[in-house]
């Protein structure tokens, strides 16, 4: 036992040197809770604006408790404490994922770790959305008629697919799935007006049934009317890892909003939070998902009041800040988690 302790000491002593020489927080709130139980319908977003002005200090905050299971992540029920060591302060979780449902009831713990941000606002631009880029559009298969005389194809129709299965012998073992997506309108950038992808949605989801060129398949699920030219996919998508920080990104970020496909929240007209923004950024910028990235408005031109021959240029000014949740080779999507106005098209981004 004694071994064990003295082990133990050791850890946690070599843990908090490592601590000492890492990048401390600046932005400590004045308010902060000395203790605080995470809750249900918490995110790592709000909790670290309960501690930090700049929530993006999180990692710096952030002290991973060694002596726990999962020390990196959060459940409902986790006991969180702000402690200082050599003046810094950072967060220690004293116990994670209990939750006590009354006196009489044992402690349960909580299978669903919390997320970065709130997964309603994101979770149609998980798998529903996507940016294709230039050749993955083009060496894509597509569908090129009906079986049948439709104008669109519906659930439980059969469609002919040119360049996804030439072979006639099927597979065989489990039946292969397909994802539908449609491509729309390419996304530019807006200075060099480069070519950046294709905005893409999901329609529906299909089976092999047949192969050949064309192959046929069977249309099992569908969320709109399928058309002749939508592409198909293997429905193999990776599940997108949601365990990511807050953080700034690790490169300058210099880009611009270039599309916000869900529009603006419901019920507000001026705060944006929860809205969903397209970036003209990605994967070859640096960007990663957990990154929070700054929202300044477009400059803009107006009339002097008092003599309407001269314009004014009115100053950018900062609106809030987004956090990057899904990263395409050139444009990525976030989240907007913080403002205090509306956020508009061609509004600007960059780091915090």
């Amino acid at each position: 036992m004694r071994y064990l302790l003295i082990l133990l000491c050791f850890f946690l002593s070599f843990d908090l040197q490592a601590f000492s020489s890492a990048p401390h927080v600046t932005s400590l709130r004045s308010d902060y809770p000395r203790r605080y139980v995470v809750q249900p319908g918490d995110t790592l977003w709000s909790i670290a604006t309960k501690y930090l002005n700049r929530p993006w200090e999180w990692k710096a905050l952030w002290h991973a408790n060694p002596t726990i299971k999962n020390p990196n992540r959060l459940y409902p029920g986790a006991v969180l404490e702000l402690r200082f060591y050599q003046r810094h302060p950072y967060l220690k979780v004293l116990s994670n994922g209990t939750i006590k449902l009354s006196p009489h009831m044992r402690p349960m713990p909580s299978d669903a770790a919390i997320p970065p941000i709130p997964l309603m606002d994101i979770k149609p631009f998980l798998n529903a959305s996507l940016v294709m880029d230039k050749n993955l559009l083009a060496q894509a298969p597509y569908i090129v008629a009906f079986t049948g005389e439709h104008m669109l194809g519906g659930q439980g129709d059969e469609v002919y697919v040119k360049k996804l299965h030439p072979s006639r012998k099927m597979p065989r073992g489990a039946t292969i799935s397909y994802a539908v997506y449609r491509p729309e309108c390419p996304y530019l950038e807006p200075v060099t007006h480069r070519q950046l992808g294709y905005k893409a949605t999901l329609v529906g989801y299909g089976e092999l049934v047949r192969g050949g060129e064309p192959a046929t398949i069977l249309l099992t699920e569908i969320t709109e009317g399928v058309k002749i030219r939508d592409r198909v996919m293997l429905n193999d998508f990776p599940e997108f890892k949601l365990n990511f920080l807050p953080k700034t990104p690790s490169y300058p970020i210099r880009g611009s909003i270039i599309d916000l496909p869900g529009g603006l929240p419901s019920g507000s007209t001026q705060g944006a939070v929860g809205l969903v923004a397209v970036i003209d950024r990605g994967d070859d910028a640096g960007l990663e998902s957990g990154d929070v990235l700054a929202i300044y408005s477009e400059q803009r031109l107006i009339r002097d009041p008092l003599n309407r021959q001269e314009e004014i240029l009115l100053p950018r000014e900062r609106v809030g800040e987004m956090m990057i949740f899904r990263v395409f080779s050139k444009t990525s999507f976030a989240l907007v988690v913080r403002s205090t106005r509306a956020v508009h098209l061609m509004d600007k981004v960059t780091n915090p």
